[in-house]
């Protein structure tokens, strides 16, 4: 997955489509995924961090990721050339 060239992602977590003209502000967790989705880091990598650093479990994490990823591309915030891979 890849943010798509269009999309501009601001150090506070505005993030902007210049395709759509939508707009959307990110709190501090989301913007620090957006960074790592960014990074093209896979998902064992994001996950790790996430569980490190947050007090979250396993199952709630892929859970939050997933219907995250699937926001972001309903949005046209990212591109994937298989709809079925969210990394």
């Amino acid at each position: 997955m890849k943010i798509a060239p269009e999309v501009k992602i601001s150090d506070n977590g505005f993030v902007f489509n210049q395709k759509t003209g939508d707009s959307f502000s990110l709190n501090p967790s989301g913007l620090e995924l957006m960074k790592m989705i960014e990074e093209e880091k896979e998902l064992d990598e994001i996950k790790e961090a996430f569980l490190a650093k947050y007090d979250v479990d396993d199952l709630s994490f892929e859970k939050d990721f997933y219907e995250f990823c699937t926001l972001l591309k309903h949005h046209q915030i990212t591109v994937q050339s298989n709809p079925l891979d969210f990394n």
